[in-house]
């Protein structure tokens, strides 16, 4: 068996995060539960193709991704939409994750590499309560932890978006309280089950919480309407 190896560690406000790897796999930990591997990584390459196709048109999608993680979800919502006039925020608040990435993953470098790109060190809450009616859509991963969003959480989320945004979720596994939680906030939600794994294995599923905050208008049709 290949040996495992803990290449960084580091305590924060969150917990102890450690980064692992065994045979060149990375795997990123939260207080011991795996947050992210590159095995469990399929999810969040399906998770930004659906939520950012209905942008494809969109003259300048504004997209953020809220936590980097090992850049999994990032990279794919940049080949989700690969017009130049697009803009992503990666919301992630812990500075030592993106040092990681940085030093570990060279499969990031397009994240390093694209002027469309910004990384922020703040939650990507926080971001979004200065964005009202700016966001195209919202890509949060919860995998590794039960979702507690909080109504006004989701309100300020609702908010942020543009009229027809999504705020996609990717769960280990449904969650009812928090589709009410979402369909309070006004928002028109959608269940479905993706495989965790891109490759191999594809027993484990996560589930994808599409909510939408109404319909998407083109701005051709907004002219038409005024």
């Amino acid at each position: 068996m290949k040996p495992l190896i803990r290449l960084e560690e580091s305590r924060t406000a969150d917990g102890l995060w450690e980064l692992w790897q065994r045979d060149g796999e990375l795997t990123l930990l939260l207080d011991g539960a795996p947050v992210v591997s590159e095995r469990s990584s399929g999810s969040e390459g399906e998770m930004a193709r659906l939520a950012l196709s209905p942008m494809a048109r969109a003259g300048k999608p504004l997209v953020i991704v809220a936590g980097l993680g090992l850049g999994f979800g990032a990279l794919a919502a940049l080949k989700a939409l690969p017009r130049s006039g697009a803009r992503f925020i990666i919301a992630e608040p812990v500075e030592q994750l993106v040092a990681w990435c940085r030093r570990h993953c060279a499969f990031c470098s397009p994240l390093w590499e694209d002027e469309r790109v910004s990384m922020e060190h703040e939650a990507a809450l926080e971001i979004c309560r200065t964005r009202r009616g700016s966001v195209h859509a919202i890509l949060l991963r919860h995998t590794h932890m039960r979702c507690r969003l909080t109504l006004q959480d989701a309100q300020t989320y609702f908010e942020a978006l543009k009229g027809g945004g999504l705020l996609a979720i990717l769960l280990a596994e449904a969650d009812r309280r928090l589709e009410g939680v979402l369909r309070r906030a006004g928002f028109d939600c959608s269940v479905s089950q993706l495989p965790a794994a891109e490759k191999g294995k594809r027993s484990l599923l996560h589930t994808l919480v599409l909510a939408r905050r109404g319909r998407y208008i083109p701005f051709a049709e907004r002219m038409q309407k005024s």
